[in-house]
């Protein structure tokens, strides 16, 4: 597993960015259950479409009943620990819905990482079991030893917004990063703390403009 960030951004550097292309903001691997609401159906955990898959099986605890059958109001998902990310899309090949394919499937190898150009969930090569068929889940690599494999990627144009903001039900909100496609498909994930939601505003910044 690939727990460095700085390890991370090496081998983005040499093996995964293309010519002038950097990386701006990265998090990962995390421990959790990816909730959803897409088409109008609600839940955790989320179920990748049968692609690529990283080769750590994780063992967490099940999400909390009214999570998993997406019987909650509002924003209460934030509130079980054993959520770190929620997607909302309004159809199945929204962006968003892509991007959670990708998280969990590579489970507690996914990093979610956004470039100059694109955002993407990528895993370390040594994490995949076996080479994917399909041809839009393999990024460039130059070898299959520190390398970084896309399992989902999008280009920064079809991003709207990459912020963070406050959410929860509690006297203490929990921070938040967001993700806005310009197809009205979202991603929220949950942070550490503040300055880890700043990071996700400066990246934002950096690209879109403050």
């Amino acid at each position: 597993m690939l727990k460095d960030p700085f390890k991370l951004e090496k081998i983005a550097a040499k093996t995964w960015c293309g010519p002038g292309e950097k990386l701006l903001w990265r998090i990962g691997p995390r421990w959790g259950h990816v909730a959803f609401d897409i088409a109008g159906r609600r839940g955790a955990p989320h179920q990748h479409d049968g692609g690529t898959r990283s080769s750590t099986v994780p063992e967490w605890p099940l999400p909390t009943e009214a999570v998993a059958t997406g019987r909650y109001h509002g924003d209460e998902w934030v509130h079980d620990p054993s959520i770190w990310a929620y997607v909302h899309a309004p159809h199945p090949s929204a962006v968003a819905a892509g991007c959670a394919d990708g998280l969990a499937a590579g489970q507690t190898d996914a990093w979610l990482v956004l470039s100059s150009q694109r955002l993407a969930v990528v895993v370390a090569a040594s994490a995949i079991d076996e080479p994917a068929k399909k041809s839009g889940w393999l990024s460039r690599g130059k070898s299959e030893e520190e390398a970084l494999r896309s399992l989902w990627e999008a280009p920064s144009a079809a991003i709207r917004h990459f912020g963070a903001l406050q959410m929860g039900r509690e006297v203490e909100p929990v921070w938040i990063g967001q993700v806005a496609f310009q197809d009205g498909s979202t991603v929220l994930i949950r942070m550490e703390n503040e300055v880890a939601a700043e990071s996700v505003v400066t990246a934002g910044n950096a690209i879109f403009g403050g």
